[in-house]
């Protein structure tokens, strides 16, 4: 330790003047810089807009993989809740009286709340057939429809938003026969 100087005085700190002179004879660039940190700044720059352009990519790539899990989170449970559709459709075809005005009322509670959360029914009769929303029990000849066309609905299908739960079980028409 130094015997003039105070001991709670720090010793001077290099300034740029008493910094150590770069090599001599070394080149610097525009902005006082050397050629090879000017190169490796653009290097650093380019890595650092890539990993912004990768972080704004995850996010939105995790914002769509949210809104489809939110989308068809219940799809399970509308795979579940089909035959209980059935069921109620079969009890009121085969009910009379004052049991079909209830079970209407809770059919329709159900349908109604099912909804809400993206189930729709499948429209098929009179519409072409479709094998991604539509699959045919069989083919009857008709004159009054095109071929291809849904005559009768045998069992209702149902769509969640724009996946398919399950396909609507079709009679569709062929060419009537010449005979």
């Amino acid at each position: 330790m130094n015997e003039d100087r105070p001991e709670h005085e720090p010793e001077a700190a290099q300034t740029p003047e008493t910094e150590p002179e770069a090599e001599v004879g070394a080149e610097r660039g525009p902005a006082g810089v050397a050629p090879e940190r000017d190169e490796e700044l653009v290097k650093l720059r380019e890595a650092l807009l890539r990993s912004q352009a990768d972080m704004h990519n995850l996010e939105k790539r995790t914002q769509r993989d949210l809104d489809k899990a939110r989308k068809f989170m219940f799809e399970g449970m509308m795979r579940d809740l089909v035959p209980v559709i059935d069921s109620l459709d079969q009890a009121l075809e085969a009910s009379d009286g004052a049991e079909h005005e209830g079970l209407s009322l809770v059919r329709k509670l159900l349908i109604d709340t099912l909804s809400r959360h993206g189930l729709a029914a499948i429209e098929a009769e009179g519409e072409r057939f479709d094998p991604e929303w539509h699959e045919a029990m069989s083919m009857q000849p008709s004159a009054e429809h095109s071929p291809n066309t849904v005559m009768m609905v045998l069992q209702p299908g149902y769509r969640l938003h724009d996946r398919l739960i399950r396909p609507a079980r079709v009679i569709i028409s062929s060419e009537a026969s010449n005979g």
